[in-house]
Protein backbone atom coordinates (compact mmCIF):
# COMPACT_ATOMS: atom_id res chain seq x y z
CA UNK A 1 0.00 0.00 0.00
CA UNK A 2 1.39 3.39 -1.03
CA UNK A 3 2.35 5.85 1.67
CA UNK A 4 -0.13 8.72 2.06
CA UNK A 5 1.18 11.86 0.38
CA UNK A 6 2.44 14.57 2.69
CA UNK A 7 0.68 17.90 2.44
CA UNK A 8 2.60 21.08 1.66
CA UNK A 9 1.45 22.56 4.99
CA UNK A 10 2.94 19.61 6.90
CA UNK A 11 6.27 20.06 5.17
CA UNK A 12 6.17 23.82 5.81
CA UNK A 13 5.48 23.27 9.52
CA UNK A 14 8.32 20.76 9.81
CA UNK A 15 10.74 23.05 7.97
CA UNK A 16 9.94 26.08 10.16
CA UNK A 17 10.27 24.09 13.39
CA UNK A 18 13.63 22.72 12.24
CA UNK A 19 14.81 26.22 11.29
CA UNK A 20 13.72 27.88 14.54
CA UNK A 21 14.38 24.94 16.95
CA UNK A 22 11.53 26.39 19.02
CA UNK A 23 7.82 25.60 19.01
CA UNK A 24 7.08 29.08 20.34
CA UNK A 25 9.04 30.83 17.58
CA UNK A 26 7.69 28.47 14.93
CA UNK A 27 4.10 29.04 16.04
CA UNK A 28 4.62 32.80 15.90
CA UNK A 29 6.14 32.54 12.40
CA UNK A 30 3.35 30.29 11.10
CA UNK A 31 0.57 32.31 12.73
CA UNK A 32 -0.82 29.42 14.78
CA UNK A 33 -1.06 28.64 18.48
CA UNK A 34 1.63 26.54 20.09
CA UNK A 35 -0.82 23.76 21.14
CA UNK A 36 -2.10 23.45 17.57
CA UNK A 37 1.47 23.34 16.29
CA UNK A 38 2.32 20.57 18.76
CA UNK A 39 -0.71 18.60 17.55
CA UNK A 40 0.39 19.05 13.90
CA UNK A 41 3.89 17.76 14.71
CA UNK A 42 2.49 14.69 16.52
CA UNK A 43 0.22 13.90 13.57
CA UNK A 44 3.19 14.13 11.21
CA UNK A 45 5.20 11.79 13.43
CA UNK A 46 2.27 9.34 13.53
CA UNK A 47 1.97 9.45 9.74
CA UNK A 48 5.70 8.84 9.27
CA UNK A 49 5.92 6.32 12.09
CA UNK A 50 9.03 7.95 13.54
CA UNK A 51 9.83 10.50 16.25
CA UNK A 52 11.07 13.81 14.87
CA UNK A 53 11.78 15.79 18.02
CA UNK A 54 12.68 15.14 21.63
CA UNK A 55 12.87 17.33 24.73
CA UNK A 56 16.36 17.23 26.23
CA UNK A 57 17.14 19.50 29.19
CA UNK A 58 14.13 21.59 28.28
CA UNK A 59 15.27 22.12 24.71
CA UNK A 60 13.67 20.88 21.48
CA UNK A 61 16.17 18.60 19.75
CA UNK A 62 15.71 17.07 16.32
CA UNK A 63 16.24 13.33 15.95
CA UNK A 64 18.66 11.85 13.42
CA UNK A 65 15.72 10.97 11.17
CA UNK A 66 14.48 14.56 11.35
CA UNK A 67 17.93 15.83 10.33
CA UNK A 68 18.01 13.54 7.30
CA UNK A 69 14.46 14.53 6.34
CA UNK A 70 15.34 18.22 6.74
CA UNK A 71 18.31 17.88 4.38
CA UNK A 72 16.03 16.40 1.75
CA UNK A 73 13.37 19.04 2.32
CA UNK A 74 15.94 21.82 1.88
CA UNK A 75 17.29 20.27 -1.31
CA UNK A 76 13.83 20.05 -2.85
CA UNK A 77 12.95 23.53 -1.57
CA UNK A 78 15.98 25.03 -3.29
CA UNK A 79 15.07 23.23 -6.52
CA UNK A 80 11.53 24.58 -6.22
CA UNK A 81 12.88 28.10 -5.78
CA UNK A 82 15.08 27.66 -8.85
CA UNK A 83 12.12 26.33 -10.84
CA UNK A 84 9.97 29.28 -9.82
CA UNK A 85 12.68 31.75 -10.78
CA UNK A 86 13.21 29.96 -14.10
CA UNK A 87 9.50 30.18 -14.90
CA UNK A 88 9.40 33.90 -14.11
CA UNK A 89 12.60 34.39 -16.10
CA UNK A 90 11.03 32.78 -19.15
CA UNK A 91 7.88 34.88 -18.71
CA UNK A 92 10.01 38.05 -18.58
CA UNK A 93 12.01 36.90 -21.59
CA UNK A 94 15.27 36.75 -19.64
CA UNK A 95 15.89 33.12 -20.51
CA UNK A 96 14.83 33.44 -24.14
CA UNK A 97 16.70 34.24 -27.32
CA UNK A 98 15.69 37.50 -29.01
CA UNK A 99 16.50 37.15 -32.70
CA UNK A 100 16.04 40.15 -34.94
CA UNK A 101 17.37 41.60 -38.16
CA UNK A 102 18.75 44.94 -39.25
CA UNK A 103 19.91 46.49 -42.48
CA UNK A 104 23.35 48.14 -42.41
CA UNK A 105 22.25 51.75 -41.87
CA UNK A 106 20.38 51.00 -38.64
CA UNK A 107 22.71 48.17 -37.71
CA UNK A 108 25.79 50.40 -37.71
CA UNK A 109 25.12 52.49 -34.60
CA UNK A 110 21.45 52.66 -33.60
CA UNK A 111 21.09 48.93 -33.01
CA UNK A 112 24.28 48.56 -30.90
CA UNK A 113 23.26 51.48 -28.68
CA UNK A 114 19.72 50.10 -28.27
CA UNK A 115 20.99 46.58 -27.64
CA UNK A 116 23.18 47.83 -24.83
CA UNK A 117 20.06 49.15 -23.11
CA UNK A 118 18.26 45.84 -23.59
CA UNK A 119 21.15 44.02 -21.97
CA UNK A 120 21.14 46.40 -19.01
CA UNK A 121 17.41 45.73 -18.58
CA UNK A 122 17.83 41.94 -18.94
CA UNK A 123 15.23 41.83 -21.69
CA UNK A 124 16.52 38.47 -22.99
CA UNK A 125 19.12 35.90 -22.11
CA UNK A 126 20.64 35.70 -25.58
CA UNK A 127 20.54 38.07 -28.55
CA UNK A 128 21.01 37.24 -32.21
CA UNK A 129 21.25 40.07 -34.74
CA UNK A 130 21.07 39.14 -38.42
CA UNK A 131 22.39 41.56 -41.04
CA UNK A 132 19.91 41.61 -43.91
CA UNK A 133 19.66 43.09 -47.39
CA UNK A 134 16.37 44.83 -48.11
CA UNK A 135 15.16 42.08 -50.43
CA UNK A 136 15.22 39.49 -47.63
CA UNK A 137 13.18 41.41 -45.04
CA UNK A 138 9.74 40.07 -45.97
CA UNK A 139 10.74 36.39 -46.06
CA UNK A 140 12.75 36.80 -42.84
CA UNK A 141 9.61 37.93 -41.01
CA UNK A 142 7.01 35.73 -42.70
CA UNK A 143 9.00 32.54 -42.18
CA UNK A 144 9.69 33.41 -38.54
CA UNK A 145 13.46 33.57 -38.83
CA UNK A 146 13.42 36.59 -36.54
CA UNK A 147 10.92 38.66 -34.58
CA UNK A 148 11.56 42.03 -36.22
CA UNK A 149 13.72 43.97 -38.67
CA UNK A 150 15.04 47.50 -38.20
CA UNK A 151 15.70 49.35 -41.45
CA UNK A 152 15.35 52.61 -43.38
CA UNK A 153 13.45 50.75 -46.10
CA UNK A 154 9.65 51.04 -46.12
CA UNK A 155 7.53 47.96 -46.88
CA UNK A 156 4.06 48.12 -48.39
CA UNK A 157 2.61 44.74 -47.45
CA UNK A 158 -0.65 44.01 -45.60
CA UNK A 159 0.93 41.28 -43.47
CA UNK A 160 3.84 43.45 -42.34
CA UNK A 161 3.29 45.85 -39.44
CA UNK A 162 5.51 48.91 -39.50
CA UNK A 163 6.47 51.14 -36.58
CA UNK A 164 8.29 54.38 -37.34
CA UNK A 165 11.16 55.00 -34.94
CA UNK A 166 12.79 58.25 -36.03
CA UNK A 167 13.46 60.56 -38.94
CA UNK A 168 16.76 61.87 -40.21
CA UNK A 169 18.27 63.80 -43.06
CA UNK A 170 21.28 63.11 -45.22
CA UNK A 171 24.76 64.10 -44.10
CA UNK A 172 27.99 64.50 -46.00
CA UNK A 173 30.83 62.65 -44.30
CA UNK A 174 34.34 64.04 -44.80
CA UNK A 175 37.67 63.45 -43.08
CA UNK A 176 38.55 65.74 -40.20
CA UNK A 177 40.60 68.64 -41.56
CA UNK A 178 38.89 68.50 -44.95
CA UNK A 179 38.15 71.87 -46.58
CA UNK A 180 34.43 71.35 -45.93
CA UNK A 181 34.75 69.99 -42.40
CA UNK A 182 33.94 73.31 -40.71
CA UNK A 183 30.82 74.00 -42.74
CA UNK A 184 27.47 74.13 -40.92
CA UNK A 185 25.76 72.59 -43.96
CA UNK A 186 26.64 71.43 -47.44
CA UNK A 187 24.80 71.98 -50.72
CA UNK A 188 25.18 69.17 -53.29
CA UNK A 189 26.73 71.69 -55.67
CA UNK A 190 29.57 72.12 -53.15
CA UNK A 191 30.68 68.56 -53.94
CA UNK A 192 31.16 69.07 -57.68
CA UNK A 193 34.96 68.94 -57.39
CA UNK A 194 35.02 66.13 -54.80
CA UNK A 195 35.52 62.41 -55.34
CA UNK A 196 32.07 61.14 -54.38
CA UNK A 197 31.81 57.68 -52.86
CA UNK A 198 28.19 56.66 -53.27
CA UNK A 199 25.51 54.11 -54.12
CA UNK A 200 23.73 52.90 -57.24
CA UNK A 201 20.53 54.64 -58.28
CA UNK A 202 18.42 51.52 -57.61
CA UNK A 203 19.48 51.22 -53.95
CA UNK A 204 17.64 52.81 -51.03
CA UNK A 205 20.49 55.22 -50.36
CA UNK A 206 20.87 56.01 -54.04
CA UNK A 207 17.18 56.89 -54.30
CA UNK A 208 17.30 59.28 -51.33
CA UNK A 209 20.50 60.93 -52.53
CA UNK A 210 19.22 61.38 -56.11
CA UNK A 211 15.96 62.89 -54.83
CA UNK A 212 17.92 65.40 -52.72
CA UNK A 213 20.15 66.29 -55.69
CA UNK A 214 17.02 66.73 -57.85
CA UNK A 215 15.56 69.14 -55.29
CA UNK A 216 18.75 71.16 -55.49
CA UNK A 217 18.89 71.10 -59.29
CA UNK A 218 22.19 69.20 -59.33
CA UNK A 219 23.19 65.98 -61.09
CA UNK A 220 25.03 63.41 -59.00
CA UNK A 221 28.37 62.21 -60.34
CA UNK A 222 29.73 59.18 -58.49
CA UNK A 223 33.41 58.27 -58.71
CA UNK A 224 33.43 55.21 -56.45
CA UNK A 225 30.40 52.92 -56.09
CA UNK A 226 29.81 50.91 -52.93
CA UNK A 227 27.04 48.62 -51.67
CA UNK A 228 27.37 49.10 -47.92
CA UNK A 229 27.70 52.11 -45.62
CA UNK A 230 30.64 50.45 -43.83
CA UNK A 231 32.60 50.51 -47.10
CA UNK A 232 31.72 54.14 -47.76
CA UNK A 233 32.93 55.19 -44.32
CA UNK A 234 36.10 53.12 -44.63
CA UNK A 235 36.94 54.73 -47.97
CA UNK A 236 36.39 58.20 -46.53
CA UNK A 237 38.70 57.31 -43.62
CA UNK A 238 41.38 56.51 -46.20
CA UNK A 239 40.79 59.97 -47.73
CA UNK A 240 39.72 58.47 -51.05
CA UNK A 241 36.82 60.89 -51.19
CA UNK A 242 33.63 61.99 -49.41
CA UNK A 243 30.27 60.30 -49.08
CA UNK A 244 26.62 61.08 -48.40
CA UNK A 245 24.73 58.90 -45.94
CA UNK A 246 21.66 58.97 -43.77
CA UNK A 247 22.43 60.51 -40.39
CA UNK A 248 21.73 57.19 -38.62
CA UNK A 249 24.74 55.62 -40.34
CA UNK A 250 27.03 58.49 -39.38
CA UNK A 251 26.38 58.44 -35.62
CA UNK A 252 29.67 58.68 -33.67
CA UNK A 253 31.71 58.93 -36.89
CA UNK A 254 33.97 61.44 -35.13
CA UNK A 255 35.53 58.46 -33.31
CA UNK A 256 36.91 57.39 -36.69
CA UNK A 257 38.28 60.85 -37.45
CA UNK A 258 35.33 61.83 -39.64
CA UNK A 259 32.90 64.74 -39.66
CA UNK A 260 29.22 64.52 -40.59
CA UNK A 261 27.70 67.72 -42.04
CA UNK A 262 23.95 68.12 -42.77
CA UNK A 263 23.06 68.24 -46.47
CA UNK A 264 20.86 71.19 -47.44
CA UNK A 265 17.32 70.54 -48.67
CA UNK A 266 17.67 66.86 -47.79
CA UNK A 267 14.81 64.42 -48.04
CA UNK A 268 13.53 62.97 -44.76
CA UNK A 269 14.55 59.36 -44.11
CA UNK A 270 12.63 57.24 -41.64
CA UNK A 271 13.90 54.40 -39.49
CA UNK A 272 11.39 51.60 -39.08
CA UNK A 273 10.88 48.40 -37.16
CA UNK A 274 8.93 45.84 -39.19
CA UNK A 275 7.14 42.81 -37.72
CA UNK A 276 4.85 40.13 -39.10
CA UNK A 277 1.11 40.43 -38.41
CA UNK A 278 0.86 36.65 -38.78
CA UNK A 279 3.00 35.86 -35.74
CA UNK A 280 2.84 36.79 -32.04
CA UNK A 281 4.93 39.86 -31.27
CA UNK A 282 7.40 39.19 -28.45
CA UNK A 283 7.64 41.76 -25.67
CA UNK A 284 11.32 42.15 -26.55
CA UNK A 285 10.30 43.86 -29.81
CA UNK A 286 8.48 46.60 -27.89
CA UNK A 287 11.54 46.98 -25.66
CA UNK A 288 13.73 47.32 -28.76
CA UNK A 289 11.41 49.97 -30.22
CA UNK A 290 11.48 51.95 -26.97
CA UNK A 291 15.27 51.68 -26.78
CA UNK A 292 15.71 52.80 -30.40
CA UNK A 293 13.50 55.82 -29.77
CA UNK A 294 15.48 56.71 -26.66
CA UNK A 295 18.71 56.52 -28.64
CA UNK A 296 17.23 58.66 -31.41
CA UNK A 297 16.14 61.21 -28.80
CA UNK A 298 19.63 61.33 -27.34
CA UNK A 299 21.25 61.68 -30.75
CA UNK A 300 18.71 64.31 -31.82
CA UNK A 301 19.69 66.46 -28.85
CA UNK A 302 23.11 67.03 -30.43
CA UNK A 303 23.81 70.37 -32.03
CA UNK A 304 23.10 69.26 -35.60
CA UNK A 305 19.60 68.10 -34.72
CA UNK A 306 19.58 65.91 -37.84
CA UNK A 307 17.89 62.95 -36.09
CA UNK A 308 14.40 63.35 -34.66
CA UNK A 309 12.53 60.57 -32.77
CA UNK A 310 8.94 59.78 -33.76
Amino acid sequence: MANPKLKERQIEIFRVVMATTSLTAAARHLGVSQPNLSIAIRRLEDQLGVALFARIAGKLVATQEAQLIFEEVERVHQQSEMLSEAIYSIARGNASTFRFGATPSIGMRLIPKALKRLQQENIAGTYCCDSLPQRDIRDYLLFGRGASVATIASIDDPVIETTEIAQAGLVCVVPAGHRLAERASIHPADLADEVLISFGTTTTHGFYIDETYRRCGVTRTTAVYVHFVEAALSFVSERIGVTILDAFSAIDCTAAGLVAIPVENSVSISAYVHTSRLRPRPAAVDSMIAALRDVALAEGSHSSGVIKPC
